[in-house]
């Protein structure tokens, strides 16, 4: 027979539940108000899993492959279907973000010999690219670096806790929020 929990652990377990909702509601929302006209559905699905990978690098340092496959396969369908006289703009906005951090990633390495971007933030931003094309990627990384930068020091000043260059800090979800923000602001 299991046990019953008491209230601080159903609040604990309750908690992501509530967080991942507030966020699947935000999505919905920013989505209807503000998605490309014609791309409502598209611009949902982009959101779903921008969430999804989100929420599972903040848990786990993790960018699954399928999910980023995914979101570049949806960016590559909004092209055809919404985008096709700049196709060469979002390829490119694709090659460039995954090549830009894969350079950051390999030279970091080489550096200090110590990994601290994942191949999974290069597949995401190459995705994103394809979703923005090249002209709003930079846009796409200084959001994605700002943000991160403020959470971390919002972070480390609320918990008082001391953020080191050995502290682990996941990427992709400041890069999945700054590429929604792109998507849903900047023109396709």
């Amino acid at each position: 027979m299991p046990r019953k929990l008491d209230k601080a652990q159903r609040v604990t377990r309750a908690l992501p539940l509530l967080i991942h909702g507030l966020l699947a509601l935000g999505v919905a929302i920013s989505a209807w108000f503000y998605a490309p006209a014609g791309m409502l559905l598209l611009t949902l699905a982009m959101g779903a899993v921008l969430l999804a990978l989100a929420s599972i690098d903040w848990r786990t340092f993790i960018l699954p492959d399928p999910l980023n496959a995914l979101l570049a396969l949806l960016g590559i369908f909004m092209i055809w279907q919404h985008a096709r006289a700049d196709w060469l703009d979002h390829v490119i906005g694709g090659a460039a973000a995954y090549l830009a951090l894969l350079c950051l990633e390999l030279f970091y390495r080489h550096v200090r010999g110590i990994d601290a971007l994942g191949r999974g933030d290069a597949k995401l931003a190459g995705a994103l690219g394809l979703w923005l094309g090249w002209q709003i990627v930079p846009l796409l990384f200084l959001l994605a670096a700002g943000s991160g930068l403020i959470a971390v020091l919002i972070y480390s000043g609320l918990f008082r806790r001391t953020i080191g260059a050995d502290t682990p800090i996941p990427f992709g979800p400041w890069m999945a929020l700054s590429g929604w923000i792109c998507w849903l602001v900047a023109p396709v």
